[in-house]
């Protein structure tokens, strides 16, 4: 009797952690966090699961093994953050360097055709959650890099990843982030899972991706 109860239980949690949130319940999830002093974003976290809408970001997450960024302080500006990132696409190591200007509760981005605005959303402890629009133009260049090709002059997805200090987070965590992306519109299953028997890039053995 008692297993059964215990059986009965699990299935209605699992019923209710699956089910939609109302927008009452989204909002604490969603509500983007201060800026105002980054440094919870510095140092290393790994690219652990997305969320993208379009199919070029979709593509691309699905020949990524693995990527890592590491965020520090810019030497020119207090509201300036430089992101180093190392991403392992079909076997093979790329790197780019870009600057973060903090603009309110919004990290922004802009280099050659790309622009980016991020997010920062609650997270579990040791993670990272940014919910990020961007612009790309003319990335065929890049795309040649990881053998794709797009016929769309200019790219603009909607994206929400769930970044970590560890290679991997806990069920509950992942639950959480997976309610975060359904309450921002995305549903199904995440569009890249880190898998930890693949390998991270090692700084400096990339070839790095020159955005002109």
């Amino acid at each position: 009797m008692n297993l059964c109860l215990s059986s009965l239980f699990l299935v209605v949690g699992l019923f209710l952690s699956s089910s939609a949130l109302t927008p009452e319940e989204c909002r604490p999830l969603v509500t983007p966090l201060s800026l105002a002093d980054p440094s919870m974003m510095f140092g290393r976290t790994n690219f652990i699961v997305s969320y993208t809408d379009h199919e070029v970001y979709k593509n691309i997450m699905k020949v990524t093994d693995s990527t890592w960024f590491n965020i520090t302080t810019s030497p020119s500006s207090p509201n300036e953050l430089v992101i180093l990132e190392e991403s392992r696409m079909n076997g093979v190591c790329f790197a780019s360097t870009s600057n973060i200007t903090i603009d309110g509760n919004t990290g922004r981005s802009s280099y050659a055709n790309i622009t980016i605005a991020f997010h920062l959303l609650p997270s579990c402890d040791g993670c990272l959650v940014l919910s990020i629009n961007s612009t790309a133009g003319n990335i065929d260049k890049m795309l040649k890099l990881i053998n794709f090709t797009s016929t769309e002059k200019e790219i603009t997805a909607y994206s929400v990843y769930l970044l970590a200090r560890e290679t991997t987070v806990k069920d509950l965590d992942l639950e959480q982030f997976k309610q975060q992306a359904s309450c921002l519109g995305f549903s199904g299953e995440p569009d890249f899972y880190y898998d930890p028997k693949k390998d991270f890039c090692r700084e400096g053995e990339s070839t790095r991706i020159q955005f002109s």
